[in-house]
């Protein structure tokens, strides 16, 4: 009898302690700000006239800037 009982609560251990082990591990993204060197050569300032209009890591953002450059002009 006492056998069983060091048995059920073992078992009861286990049982507890599984969701522990289960968990799913954290994964963890580096934030924005830190831009790695391949992002850093995505980021050529689009330019029109000598003037810089703006820089974006998205290439559609950059095709876009440089598409509406001359909305940014002062002379408008």
């Amino acid at each position: 009898m006492n056998s069983k009982v060091i048995l059920t609560v073992l078992g009861l251990a286990a049982l507890v302690a599984t969701p522990a082990f289960a968990a799913k591990k954290a994964v963890h993204r580096a934030a924005a700000s830190e831009a790695s060197a391949g992002d850093a050569a995505m980021m050529r300032p689009v330019v029109s006239d000598d003037r810089v209009i703006g820089t974006d890591p998205d290439p559609s953002i950059r095709s876009e800037l440089a598409r509406d450059a001359s909305t940014y002009s002062s002379t408008n």
